[in-house]
């Protein structure tokens, strides 16, 4: 027997078997249920997203045995000949080539007569938009006012090019694109089926460049199977046979531009280029590669991909500015309408590649998008201050040289010598603890957390201080938080934005205890020389000691506790009636 195509040997039977498309199922069941089946209905959406399919099945449900029924038992005589389309009460008629006048006047002579084994007659007409004027003019008196036992069902991708006058006596139903969760869950009981094995990588490749259809997904399925001669089905092997590219090889071409390194960005584009890729394909999965980064950065990630969980996705993601990715959108596309009328399509791409690495440009957008968020901090100390209580009859006084120098030495960072850590910092300890013992699985986690705070937190301002940073390291219940700046890190490291920061982790449950901020210029000594010391024979890493010039979070004493009590009681009581008993506070 002839080799039968998955698309063919696993097209759905029944309504439960069809993925997606519930709307339109539940409709159909419903209107066989109560007895209110339309006399015509036009089926339209993209390709391979059931229509066909659909379509069998509800002349299976109508002409059962055992019905009309919501849901056909497949196993009579009459649901197993329409499966074969052997059955002579269902007709499939394919209006691509059988779209003239004639074949319309014969199909509307045979209509009059009684379905000879079924309840039905059901006319499937596909590729509908393909009929001629004439014919769709011959029709419609059929269409409006069938005979009782007559349904038609008429599929198409292209509904606008139906007349106004077929489309007012149907009853419309708009298949959706099938999301990535319905093709990949389809694709894994296909899969087992077949006593096939794919790596979870490959399902979401294929679902991915389907595009919605599940007849494509299962097609290029097929393809893999072939192509593959390995016991499982990697991710190289699907993309060899799509023809898409790697998002790791987009990161690393796009990474190269970020960093204004021209010639190593086209040696990229190179390798992909000889690895059988199309231009047009290329450019498109650049696009659709950049709307991922944005719908990142923007906390919109519509589905689960692995990608997103990889530390060189997030950090591009961090790294690269919004202002940048839009201006590489917009070149990608004009790329992408000039290749069109060109057959010099690898100069094109060449040519953006180039221009997506002048650094000049990216610098330039790049300062445009930290001034919008400088305004945007500005806006919200703005709004701080003006929440603020105002303090009257504030007594100015003027500094003195003393009091000048004692805030300098507070400000300028001084080198300090081992001798001379001051015990009131952050010790290089603490860092050490957080280091030998990290998780990647817990940094992983609470990535996807700092995306949520971001915008659940907008308006507090600590919050945002702290996602503005990078998680350095994650243990059991300790993070460590990189800040570019030594004056935000003393500010986080304070008692009461301790307490705030605890509360926001608490609320999602990070199970983190504590943390510690570090400035930028620090991290990377420690990380440098912590990257020196470690290896696999010496996993327990001592750093160099030096001061960190991070201060210790200091705990109010309960003395401050009791002043900021009677402050509170100041406010609504006369002091002078007040009797303060120590042993009761």
């Amino acid at each position: 027997m002839a080799y039968v195509a998955l698309y063919r040997a696993y097209r759905p039977q029944k309504f439960s078997e069809v993925s997606g498309q519930q709307h339109i199922i539940k409709t159909l069941q419903n209107a066989i249920k109560l007895n209110k089946v339309a006399h015509a209905y036009l089926f339209c959406g993209p390709r391979g997203t059931g229509k066909t399919t659909l379509a069998k099945i509800m002349a299976k449900a109508l002409n059962c045995e055992h019905g009309p029924t919501i849901e056909p038992c497949d196993t009579c005589e009459i649901c197993e000949s329409i499966t074969k389309g052997v059955m002579p009460d269902v007709v499939e008629i394919d209006a691509a080539s059988n779209n003239g006048a004639d074949d319309i006047r014969a199909l509307r002579d045979s209509v009059k007569y009684l379905p000879s084994a079924g309840k039905y007659k059901v006319y499937i007409i596909d590729e509908v938009h393909m009929l001629s004027n004439a014919a769709f003019n011959a029709l419609l008196k059929t269409l409006e006012e069938p005979p009782k036992h007559v349904i038609f069902i008429l599929a198409t991708t292209e509904p606008y090019k139906l007349p106004n006058t077929i489309l007012s006596r149907c009853q419309r139903f708009d298949f959706q694109s099938l999301s990535m969760e319905d093709i990949s869950k389809r694709l894994r009981i296909v899969a087992e089926q077949e006593h096939v094995q794919m790596t979870e990588a490959a399902i979401n490749q294929i679902a991915s460049a389907a595009e919605g259809g599940m007849r494509d997904a299962l097609s290029l399925f097929d393809q893999t199977i072939s192509f593959s001669l390995n016991e499982e089905i990697t991710l190289d092997d699907v993309l060899s046979v799509s023809g898409n590219v790697s998002y790791k090889q987009m990161l690393s071409l796009l990474d190269a531009c970020l960093k204004g390194d021209g010639p190593t960005a086209l040696k990229e584009m190179d390798a992909i280029l000889k690895q059988g890729k199309e231009v047009p394909r290329v450019v498109n999965d650049l696009i659709i590669f950049l709307r991922d980064v944005l719908l990142f950065k923007n906390n919109a990630i519509l589905d689960d991909r692995l990608e997103f969980h990889e530390d060189a996705f997030i950090s591009f993601s961090k790294n690269v500015a919004k202002k940048i990715i839009y201006d590489w959108l917009d070149l990608l596309n004009e790329t992408n309408n000039a290749m069109r009328f060109s057959n010099q399509k690898r100069a094109y791409i060449e040519l953006a590649i180039l221009k997506m690495s002048d650094i000049k440009l990216n610098e330039e957008a790049g300062l445009l998008e930290r001034i919008e968020q400088l305004e945007h901090t500005i806006d919200m100390l703005a709004e701080v201050k003006k929440e603020a209580p105002k303090q009257e009859n504030i007594q100015m006084t003027i500094p003195t040289k003393e009091d000048i120098k004692k805030i300098e030495d507070t400000i300028v960072e001084k080198p300090k010598t081992v001798q001379q850590i001051d015990a009131n910092e952050v010790q290089i300890e603490e860092v050490e603890e957080v280091l030998n013992s990290a998780s990647k699985a817990r940094k992983q986690k609470l990535q996807m957390i700092w995306q949520q705070i971001s915008s659940e937190y907008s308006g507090v301002f600590v919050a945002q201080i702290l996602v503005a940073g990078d998680i350095a390291a994650v243990n059991e219940d300790k993070i460590i938080v990189i800040l570019n700046d030594l004056g935000f890190c003393n500010r986080l490291m304070r008692y009461e934005s301790y307490l705030k920061i605890m509360e926001i982790f608490d609320y999602y449950n990070a199970n983190i205890k504590d943390y510690i901020c570090l400035p930028k210029a620090t991290w990377n000594k420690i990380l440098a020389d912590y990257r020196k010391k470690y290896s696999q024979e010496n996993p327990i890493v001592h750093l160099e000691k030096f001061s960190l010039g991070v201060l210790k979070r200091k705990e109010p004493e309960e003395k401050e506790l009791k002043d900021e009590k009677l402050e509170f009681l100041y406010e609504y009581i006369d002091k002078e009636k007040i009797d303060i008993l120590e042993d009761e506070l």
